[in-house]
């Protein structure tokens, strides 16, 4: 009979199910922040387009965040992917992760009232924590040899790139807000070339890796 930590050592499918779910709730708070405007009474019905368009920030933080959200879910299932077993650290990095995608809501909520400095480095500074939780949890668990073998170094390392990206991005554009925030959400769209160019690679990688050698 294998031993209670080995048996615990080589389940994922509860660590997957929970961050699942986690991520599910996160993606359907973001609407759920979004208030459909009240109309005084006794105004014309043609000020509700004027109400909602004032709500652009809102549905701007929305996209973002469901993006993003979406993008790390990517992430972290491509990391389970590879994974063959696990550690109480890795547990732990994950629900790291965990905590801070489901506080994802909440700072596209203040991002969402206050699109100034404020509201653009605060979503910034917490995406980007995101991003580099769910780096380290890549990062810890290829140094651990906890992922499956025969994956090359060069497959490992445009991993761990693509995965590093995003906090990068997020970590920059704080810097530009000082000067700009509009300049600095601009900085955010990086994410989708760059993103394109590395998932690009990585797929070349990986066919090598599975091509028959000579």
């Amino acid at each position: 009979m294998a031993l209670p930590f080995r048996r615990e050592a080589e389940e994922t499918g509860r660590l997957l199910a929970l961050s699942d779910g986690v991520i599910a709730i996160a993606i359907t708070l973001l609407v759920l922040e979004i208030a459909v405007p009240e109309v005084p009474a006794g105004t014309p019905p043609s000020i509700v387009a004027e109400l909602v368009f004032e709500q652009s920030h809102q549905f701007l933080g929305y996209t973002l965040s469901f993006l993003v959200i979406g993008l790390y879910w990517t992430l972290h299932r491509r990391i389970f992917i590879h994974i063959e077993a696990h550690d109480r650290r890795i547990v732990w990095l994950n629900l790291l992760f965990l905590l801070l995608v489901a506080f994802v809501p909440y700072a596209t909520s203040v991002f969402s009232t206050y699109p100034n400095r404020l509201g653009v480095s605060f979503i910034a500074a917490v995406l980007a924590l995101t991003g580099l939780s769910l780096a380290s949890l890549w990062i810890y668990a290829s140094r651990r040899e906890l992922i499956e073998a025969g994956l090359t170094s060069r497959t490992v390392g445009i991993q761990a790139t693509r995965f590093l990206i995003s906090p990068i991005v997020f970590a920059g554009s704080i810097a530009v807000a000082s000067v700009d925030p509009t300049w600095a959400m601009l900085t955010w769209v990086l994410l989708v070339p760059i993103n394109v160019v590395l998932n690009s690679r990585l797929v070349e990688s990986l066919e090598e890796e599975s091509s028959p050698q000579d």
